[in-house]
């Protein structure tokens, strides 16, 4: 399970064997039917709501593999300043 401010890589099926990978911060962890979904702000500014890590999800999902690899060991980092944006209250509303 990913904690609130984590960096995470989210893969996007565009095509049956095209993929779009793209970086974001989970912005809330959240259970439905014993299912871990999250919200998620990726750095293009768009936020996700209601994703898993499912690789069997139709359009989008965390990349568990490509987060484990990149993002733990710190080969790349979001430039979201969550933080900062969690202080000030600048977080988008996102209403699944």
């Amino acid at each position: 399970m990913y904690n609130q401010g984590e960096t995470v890589i989210d893969t996007e099926k565009i095509k049956k064997k095209e993929e779009k990978h793209s970086v974001g911060v989970i912005m809330k962890p959240f259970v439905h039917k014993k299912q871990t979904f999250y919200d998620v702000l990726l750095e293009r500014r768009t936020a996700l709501s209601f994703l898993n890590t499912a690789r069997s999800s139709k359009q989008s999902f965390i990349n568990r593999d490509l987060t484990k690899k990149l993002v733990e060991t710190g080969n790349i980092e979001s430039t979201i300043p969550f933080k900062a944006m969690l202080d000030n209250e600048e977080l988008p509303i996102i209403i699944a």
